[in-house]
C-alpha cells in the first residue's frame, strides 16, 4: 500500500544494479528526517534529464553506492525543516529545487540552499525542468559564455531539454539564434520554439550552412553534443567567440587542437552546473531564482513531452531515452497518481 501521512515509509524508484530497468524497482523505503540546515519536500513532479539517465546507469562523475535512489531536479511542498533553518523557507510553500541523486521518491531532503520559492501560477510539471536544465542554460550563456544583446548563438542539440532551454534564453537575453539540428521535424520545432535560422547538422557541409547566414561567424557556441560535431563547431566560431562545453550526449569526447583557440582568438569554456552549485552556492541560488522570474515572467516555456504517474516510471524513463523525443518528460508524485501495488 501506498504510506500514509504519518508513516516512515515512502515509496521511491530504486535501482538495484545497472544492466537494465530490469533493475530498478518503485518500493518502500524508509523516509529520513531532515538533516542539519536541511528541508524535507514532498516531491510533485520531476523532470527527466539527461544527467539522472546518466546517474541512474553509473555513467556520471557521482557514483553513489547501490541501491541508489537517481533525480536530481524536483518541484514540491516544503514539510519540514530540519535544525538550522531559519527564515527564507517554510513548511507548506511551494518550491523547486536540485540535488545530486535521491529526487526520484515521494520525499527527499536538500539543504535549504538548494531550494527556491515557486509564485503560486506556476506550473509545477513545467518549473519541474528549471534546477538543472534551465538554470544550466542561463549559467552558460550568462556567466559563462558573456553574452551581450546583438550576438550569435549557435545551439547544437536545439531540439533537446538543454537546447530548447538554450534557444529560449539567448533570446531573453537579446540574442540571435542559429539552431543546429537533425531532421526535418526538428527543424520544425526549433522554428516553433523561436531559432532565427536552423542548420541541419547531420549533413556534411552544415558548416558552410551555418556560414551562409552569419558569414562573419558566430559569437557563442553552446555544445552538449561532442563527437565530431565539436571541431567544425570551433571553427564558426568569430573571433574572440566562446564555446560552450556542457556535455556529450554524441558518446564520444573529442580533442580540440590548441592552434584552433589560437588563431580566433577564441575561448573553449566548462559549464558544469553541479560544480557551480557546489562551489559557489550562493551564485547557484541566484541563478536558479533569476530562472525562476523569467519564467514567471513569461520568457522561457519549459517544453513537456509528456507527463506520467510515478507507477508508470518505465514507460516514462523509455521515452526519456528516445532521441525522437521532444521536450521533457515528466514524473508525477501527486496524490492523483496510481497507488503502488501493495
Amino acid at each position: 500500500m501506498r504510506p500514509g501521512k504519518g508513516s516512515c515509509i515512502m515509496l521511491a524508484l530504486r535501482v538495484h544494479g545497472f544492466d537494465g530497468l530490469h533493475q530498478w524497482v518503485l518500493e518502500q523505503a524508509p523516509e529520513v528526517s531532515p538533516g542539519v540546515g536541511e528541508v524535507q519536500v514532498s516531491v510533485l513532479a520531476n523532470a527527466i534529464s539527461y544527467v539522472d539517465l546518466l546517474f541512474a546507469r553509473g555513467g556520471y562523475q557521482v557514483k553513489p553506492p547501490l541501491p541508489l535512489v537517481p533525480g536530481t531536479e524536483f518541484t514540491g511542498v516544503v514539510t519540514a525543516l530540519g535544525p538550522g533553518v531559519e527564515g527564507g523557507v517554510q513548511v507548506g510553500q511551494h518550491v523547486v529545487g536540485m540535488t545530486v541523486g535521491g529526487a526520484w521518491a515521494e520525499r527527499t531532503n536538500v539543504p535549504a540552499s538548494a531550494v527556491e520559492l515557486l509564485p503560486p501560477h506556476v506550473d509545477m510539471h513545467a518549473a519541474s525542468a528549471l534546477p538543472v536544465t534551465y538554470a544550466t542554460a542561463l549559467y552558460a550563456l550568462k556567466h559563462r559564455g558573456a553574452l551581450q544583446v546583438g550576438e550569435t548563438v549557435l545551439v547544437l542539440g536545439a531540439a533537446g531539454g538543454v537546447g530548447l532551454a538554450c534557444m529560449q534564453v539567448a533570446k531573453a537575453l537579446g540574442a540571435t539564434v542559429v539552431a543546429g539540428v537533425t531532421g526535418d521535424e526538428k527543424m520544425k520545432v526549433a522554428l516553433q520554439e523561436g531559432a532565427d535560422y536552423v542548420v541541419d547538422v547531420g549533413l556534411a557541409e552544415w558548416r558552410a550552412a551555418v556560414q551562409a547566414v552569419v558569414p562573419e561567424g558566430v559569437d557563442v557556441v553552446v555544445d552538449m553534443i561532442g563527437d565530431s560535431f565539436t571541431e567544425t563547431a570551433f571553427r564558426t566560431l568569430r573571433w574572440g567567440g566562446r564555446h560552450l562545453v556542457i556535455g556529450f550526449a554524441g558518446g564520444n569526447i573529442p580533442a580540440i587542437r590548441s592552434n584552433l583557440p589560437l588563431l580566433k582568438g577564441a575561448s573553449l569554456v566548462g559549464v558544469d552546473i553541479r560544480q557551480f552549485r557546489e562551489r559557489e552556492p550562493d551564485r547557484a541560488r541566484a541563478n536558479l531564482a533569476e530562472a525562476v522570474a523569467m519564467l514567471a515572467a513569461g520568457q522561457l516555456r519549459p517544453r513537456v513531452a509528456q507527463v506520467y504517474p510515478a507507477l508508470d516510471w518505465a514507460k516514462a524513463i523509455r521515452q526519456a531515452q528516445d532521441v525522437s523525443t521532444v521536450g521533457r518528460v515528466v514524473l508525477d508524485w501527486g496524490p492523483h497518481s496510481p497507488k503502488a501495488p501493495g
